[in-house]
């Protein structure tokens, strides 16, 4: 048994689908992404992985027992979720969104020990932010401010991160450069990786498994090769495509027609 996964999710918005009948184990100890046009509930998905949004019908399972009926400290304590295009507070420092990440581990007989400074300060070395962390967090950079967002969720000391769209705005350099830091972490952590991205050859470079998505349902999934392929390609984003072995490993690369 898988620590995360779904039976037979229904998710939507106002009594509306977006998710119908999803059935997925999210393999442990890897980078999975999710992926597909937009609208067709990626992020729907993460959101109710974290008990933001309760199903429809079906189930979130996380150690074979649903979200749902678990409490919110004890998932904040299993599973962390970066949102997509997050933004702190004007006047927030580093040191104070990463510290913020800790909050699932206090209640009002502990507050602040040394093993919450500690778990902040290992997470700021690990994005290499140590040196940054009393500059605000609006005077970094695009691919700054993703490090210090993704030293939050770090700081929260979960084994299974949530990424939506976490290269959202960034340029190139900085997209690489995000995702190969996701990539180092998770292998020194062993962390379980679900992370939702656009692009189509990121995903196939980085992750282990992609889930394929159109229209609230899953078209495919496994390892890249099985997933990226013209076929799919099509299914999934109706365009036209060479898919050829990448010059990175190997990965699937497309060229769309």
């Amino acid at each position: 048994m898988t620590q995360l996964s779904t039976k037979n999710l229904t998710l939507g918005y106002g009594g509306v689908p977006v998710l119908n009948d999803i059935s997925l184990d999210i393999p442990d100890a890897q980078i999975t992404a999710v992926v597909g046009p937009n609208a067709c509930g990626k992020s729907t998905l993460l959101r109710c992985l974290t008990r933001l949004i309760k199903p429809m019908s079906g189930q979130a399972l996380l150690d074979g027992t649903p979200v749902h009926a678990q409490k919110t400290k004890a998932v904040a304590r299993r599973i962390a979720l970066l949102p997509q295009s997050a933004e702190a507070p004007p006047g927030m420092r580093v040191s104070d969104l990463v510290t913020r990440g800790r909050t699932p581990h206090q209640n009002p007989l502990q507050q602040w020990s040394v093993k919450d400074e500690d778990v902040v300060a290992r997470a700021l070395a690990q994005v290499g932010l140590s040196d940054q962390a009393d500059r605000l967090v609006s005077d970094l950079s695009g691919g700054q401010r993703q490090r210090a967002w993704i030293a939050m969720v770090l700081a929260q000391d979960t084994d299974i991160l949530l990424l939506d769209e976490p290269t959202t705005f960034l340029d190139l350099h900085h997209q690489i450069e995000t995702l190969q830091l996701v990539r180092t972490l998770q292998n020194e952590r062993q962390l379980t990786v679900v992370m939702v991205l656009h692009d189509i050859n990121l995903a196939a470079r980085f992750a282990d498994h992609i889930v394929a998505l159109r229209a609230g349902s899953i078209i495919c999934q496994g390892a890249p090769a099985e997933v990226v392929t013209e076929a799919t390609i099509a299914a999934v984003y109706d365009l036209q495509a060479k898919v050829f072995a990448g010059p990175v490993g190997g990965a699937p690369y497309v060229i769309p027609l």
